[in-house]
């Protein structure tokens, strides 16, 4: 079985979760919020910490080194098992087309304006399915190379964003502002718990046996303080009413900023940059449907834990996956339009369904099966009395 460290995972989880960050966070903050947008990371924190104390506890019954599919297989038993587990591969595989052809557009319009998008999907398509081929270690070791050097070209901009912001696009604050706050956390907490969620598809590989809790929450804190600094720059340099308005706000920033009054148009670095979130997320999405997919049909996917040579089969369902994967995207929102609500309504929906409902289904059913399977059977009820059998 393939081992890694609870910090390479986690350093993985975050560069996963600048992908939507970045897409949407800041203009759907401010459109809920308006300028108290920077506040709703902070507004989360308590949401996204029960999430991760129920997340631990959904992970502490995984048995041995079961996988995820394995563990909402064998929680939701024979029949509802497989419902959720093919629920759970329907959303793995649409969530890495999505994000497949939302990557190739931003690429196309920050970078290459009026090329075809398809190219970019294709290309972006054959890495994931080879990165899904290789296993999760590769995965989980790109994330953790990748993270030093994207945090620190995100945080020397916002720093530099918050430098020159504008303090009355943020301050001051009044009451009218609270009850909006509470209802756009969401977002952020839907960024946190769909990143950390899709961590535990690849967290049978971990070397510790310690309990998730402790490091889920010290991880979701600071994902909830960076995107406040997220959406504190782009709201200050814009306001709240611009800032709802575009499209992505993140890469504007970046393209308006000057440094040193010589150095600008960076947003292209910075957009080539950011294809390995967009790479990373469609490879984890697409292993966890390849292996949910191959469970559901009868094989035996992890070939390392049972080295056998009849293991090897169902492999071909890994290449039809990807082809799957990248022909969706490719059909998926021919225009802008689409894209957006894909965006702001089918994405964020399905993550919230899934996590908030499907998983705590199984675990219930789950704890229930455990429940009556520690409890004797009572007895059969004996017939008294003396009885006669007409012929």
């Amino acid at each position: 079985m393939q081992q890694y460290d609870l910090r390479q995972l986690l350093s993985l989880g975050t560069v996963m979760a600048l992908t939507p960050a970045l897409r949407l966070f800041p203009s759907q903050a401010a459109a809920g919020a308006g300028r108290a947008g920077w506040l709703t990371p902070l507004f989360a924190l308590p949401f996204v910490s029960g999430w991760a104390w129920a997340m631990s506890r959904f992970w502490a019954e995984r048995r041995g080194d079961e996988q995820f599919p394995d563990l909402l297989l064998r929680l939701g038993g024979r029949r509802f098992g497989k419902c959720a587990l093919a629920v759970f591969t329907l959303w793995a595989f649409v969530y890495a087309g999505f994000v497949l052809r939302s990557g190739s557009d931003r690429l196309v319009g920050t970078v290459y304006p009026g090329a075809p998008p398809a190219l970019f999907t294709q290309l972006m398509g054959l890495l994931a399915l080879a990165a899904s081929l290789s296993g999760p270690r590769t995965l989980v070791r790109v994330g953790r190379m990748l993270l030093p050097a994207m945090l620190g070209v995100l945080l020397l901009l916002l720093g530099w964003a918050l430098f020159s912001a504008d303090t009355d696009n943020l301050w001051p604050l009044g009451t009218e502002y609270l009850l909006p706050t509470i209802k756009t956390s969401i977002i952020p907490l839907n960024i946190a718990a769909g990143a950390g969620t899709a961590l535990c598809f690849l967290a049978g590989g971990l070397r510790q046996k310690k309990p998730l809790f402790p490091a889920l929450l010290r991880w979701s804190a600071g994902l909830c303080l960076l995107l406040s600094l997220l959406s504190a720059a782009v709201t200050g340099a814009f306001g709240a009413e611009l800032t709802a308005k575009l499209a992505r706000p993140f890469f504007v920033l970046a393209r308006t900023l000057v440094f040193f009054r010589s150095l600008e148009r960076v947003e292209a670095l910075i957009v080539m940059l950011w294809i390995f979130p967009d790479f990373l997320m469609t490879a984890v999405f697409l292993w966890a449907g390849q292996y949910s997919l191959r469970l559901l049909c009868g094989f035996r996917p992890d070939t390392e834990r049972h080295p056998y040579p009849d293991l090897a089969q169902g492999r071909f369902l890994i290449w039809l996956s990807g082809a799957g994967v990248t022909v969706f995207a490719l059909l998926l929102a021919p225009d802008p339009a689409a894209l957006e609500c894909w965006s702001v309504s089918v994405i964020p929906a399905a993550n919230l369904g899934f996590v908030f409902g499907v998983l705590p289904l199984v675990y219930f059913i789950g704890k229930r099966e455990e429940l009556h399977a520690g409890e004797p059977r009572p007895p059969r009820p004996r017939l008294r009395g003396n009885f006669r059998f007409l012929p």
